[in-house]
């Protein structure tokens, strides 16, 4: 299998946190709802291809999370992925990777 494979890529699978887009940002991100509220993994795919269709928005809509907590909304909670410290809340939030024994 080549490194470029046909078809659409497939998203994460959501596992329980969503988020959604507050109004006074609806403008640096075109196609997204600010009423809808979103599994995390559909809008981190959806905020990437606003980022590759225009990188210079990148210092804009993007900071340290892809997801700026200044511009989206969150609620709901997912479960860690096994070996990932719990009392984190993100993944990026572990220090180092996870537990595989």
């Amino acid at each position: 299998m080549s490194a470029r494979q046909s078809g659409p890529a497939k998203s994460a699978q959501a596992r329980g946190r969503e988020a959604r887009l507050k109004t006074d940002f609806a403008y640096l991100y075109p196609g997204l709802e600010s009423a809808d509220w979103t599994p995390v993994e559909v809008l981190i795919n959806r905020v990437v291809t606003l980022l590759y269709g225009d990188p210079a928005n990148a210092g804009r809509i993007t900071g340290a999370r892809l997801l700026r907590e200044d511009h989206f909304e969150f609620r709901g909670s997912s479960e860690r992925p096994e070996g990932w410290p719990e009392g984190l809340t993100r993944m990026s939030d572990a220090a180092a990777p996870p537990d595989r024994s």
